[in-house]
């Protein structure tokens, strides 16, 4: 399910990300596909996005979210590590060359 990230007020919609199930575990959300607005970057919205979508995960009940990020993206696992998502695993994409981080969190009820 797509959902809009807002900015501080929230009043306009700066980007959006995904939420679904991993399939046969519907207990597991994967989100993926989140994107911020070129203007909106490098001014704390990412942070404050990434926690509102934690909250979100929460409220839908889901006890642990997998995410995945390429290695070279060195702000968003900067995110990830403040918080408390865990390295699982890495891989090399054969689709796309790049090297894939795969992370894990539990998350409060």
């Amino acid at each position: 399910m797509r959902h809009p990230i807002w900015n501080e007020v929230g009043s306009v919609p700066i980007g959006s990300y995904q939420l679904d199930d991993l399939p046969g575990c519907t207990q597991v959300v994967v989100s993926h596909a989140v994107s911020i607005r070129k203007p909106f970057r490098g001014s704390g919205n990412g942070k404050r996005a990434h926690l509102d979508r934690l909250d979100a995960i929460g409220e839908y009940g889901y006890d642990y979210a997998i995410w995945t990020v390429e290695d070279n993206n060195e702000a968003q696992k900067m995110k990830l590590a403040d918080t408390g998502w865990h390295l699982l695993d890495q891989f090399d994409s054969t689709k796309t060359g790049n090297t894939v981080n795969i992370y894990g969190r539990r998350i409060p009820q």
